[in-house]
C-alpha cells in the first residue's frame, strides 16, 4: 500500500511524510541514518509526538519536529 500526499490548495504544503519524502527534503540523508534518527526521536519523550506509526510498516514524520530534533541533537552533541 502506498499513500501519497496531494495538496488540496495551491499554497498548502505537506507537514508530515515518510522516510522517502524526508530524504528528499534533507538531501544527503540516507534511509538507514533516517531510521536511526527516527528511532532516537521515538525514544525521546520530547520528540516522540512527531513520529506516528499507525502500522508496523507505515510511518509519518513531522518535518518541523524532525528539524527541531536535529537542532537539539546538534546542541547536545558533546554533553
Amino acid at each position: 500500500m502506498e499513500i501519497t500526499y496531494k495538496a488540496v490548495g495551491i499554497n498548502e504544503t505537506a507537514e508530515w511524510g515518510d522516510y522517502d519524502h524526508l530524504m528528499q527534503k534533507w538531501e544527503g540523508l540516507g534511509k538507514s541514518m533516517a531510521k536511526n534518527l527516527i528511532r532516537e526521536m521515538r525514544d525521546n519523550k520530547d520528540f516522540q509526538k512527531y513520529v506516528f506509526n499507525p502500522t508496523h510498516k507505515l510511518v509519518f514524520i513531522n518535518y518541523e519536529g524532525f528539524k527541531s530534533f536535529i537542532e537539539w541533537k546538534t546542541r547536545n552533541r558533546f554533553k
